[in-house]
């Protein structure tokens, strides 16, 4: 009769190693899905206060090339119609041009709207130059030709379409 008692002991201490085992696992899972909805959450809330338009005038002339002076270039004035403030050199944007990712050493951005180091908030206006050198292989772009500028920035994107008209 003694060996009955001593079984259901036996059982008892290794079911709650189990349940001790159970518990550590479903805790750290449960943390690891709190951090994850955390971090969505951070992440949408930047998306959604992240607004940027292109406010340059495509008839305007936003294509300049110069080829005595060396310049073969794109630029758009984009403002920051969102809440979030960013980069104030344009560094957090991602720009395509005809279909062709721009990489970061071909674009330039300057504040236009703002003094020196402030970041880009609401309302300022940053100059975007993209070296059309870098994603056209050098050449000029060709008079009469329509063109696509995409621009997203914590997912907003914005279009901006030009002709290249004659004499630019």
């Amino acid at each position: 009769m003694a060996s009955v008692p001593v079984s259901h002991l036996v059982l008892f201490v290794a079911s709650l190693v189990i349940a001790a085992g159970v518990v550590g696992t479903v805790t750290t899972g449960v943390d690891r899905v709190s951090s994850a909805v955390n971090d969505g959450s951070l992440d949408a809330t930047e998306q959604l206060r992240t607004d940027v338009t292109v406010i340059s005038d495509a008839s305007a002339g936003v294509y300049e090339h110069d080829p005595d002076a060396d310049v073969n270039e794109v630029t758009l004035l984009v403002k920051n119609t969102g809440t979030q403030r960013l980069a104030p050199d344009g560094s957090g944007l991602d720009v395509v041009f005809d279909g062709q990712y721009v990489a970061g050493d071909a674009t330039d951005g300057e504040l236009v709207s703002a003094g020196t180091g402030a970041a880009w908030a609401r309302g300022d206006v940053l100059e975007l130059t993209i070296d059309v050198d870098a994603v056209n292989d050098g050449e000029p772009l060709d008079e009469g030709t329509d063109h696509r500028v995409y621009i997203t920035v914590n997912g907003d994107e914005e279009l901006f379409q030009f002709r290249v008209e004659g004499g630019s």
